[in-house]
């Protein structure tokens, strides 16, 4: 019916949650999900390593609260504002690696070092935000991305094999399953004709973030 109503000149009509509401709501489920992991770890302890962690999961529910909006009105007449969801995006999930870079900092390091790399942090999250508002191409955010995931894999896997730390493997773990999810989503594969690449992508991902938030409660 949409298709034939796009041949004729003429809007499709969409429910309220666009062309796509699954992929609304599992960004939106995903979103829900880390303010409660980040939540629960600001309500366990206030140490560096937890409070940097939890500000990732914050970060992370920012990005996929405005993913989520994107997917939404991107075929109304709020599409103008997707340029600037995007940036929004982009920031915040580049943003949420770099919290957990400086959480893994205060794991791997003793507190006088890390609180001086925190501050490396910052600057390259400023860097980081200044380069996604010029140009919000997504494919910026998975180098940035990919790059310090590799680097907190290595930290933590080196943490895992030197001292047994059981956190540090379960986050090693979900950064392997967030590649896996990320390998999903580029491949484009649709298990459903209402499920897409997306959903799966957000659907792995919560396993993923299950397994950072049970590593984060452990370092």
């Amino acid at each position: 019916m949409n298709q034939v109503r796009e041949q004729r000149g003429e809007t499709p009509v969409h429910g309220f949650l666009g062309p796509e509401p699954m992929t609304v709501l599992t960004d939106v489920l995903l979103a829900a999900a880390a303010v409660w992991a980040g939540s629960r770890i600001c309500g366990i302890s206030q140490a560096p390593v937890h409070r940097f962690f939890a500000l990732s999961f914050f970060l992370i529910a920012v990005g996929t609260l405005a993913g989520a909006t994107i997917h939404a009105v991107r075929h109304t007449a709020l599409v103008r504002w997707v340029p600037l969801l995007w940036r929004v995006t982009g920031i915040a999930v580049g943003t949420s690696v770099t919290a957990m870079l400086v959480g893994t900092f205060y794991h791997i390091w003793p507190a006088e070092y890390a609180d001086i790399l925190r501050w490396t942090a910052l600057g390259l999250s400023i860097l980081y935000a200044a380069w996604i508002w010029r140009d919000y191409r997504f494919r910026n955010v998975i180098v940035f991305y990919s790059a310090a995931m590799v680097f907190i894999l290595g930290a933590m896997g080196f943490s895992y094999a030197s001292t047994g730390s059981p956190g540090a493997r379960l986050v090693c773990v979900g950064i392997l399953v967030s590649f896996a999810a990320a390998a999903v989503q580029r491949s484009g594969f649709r298990p459903a004709r209402h499920f897409n690449h997306n959903d799966l992508y957000h659907v792995i991902q919560l396993v993923g973030l299950y397994c950072f938030y049970r590593g984060a409660l452990l370092l």
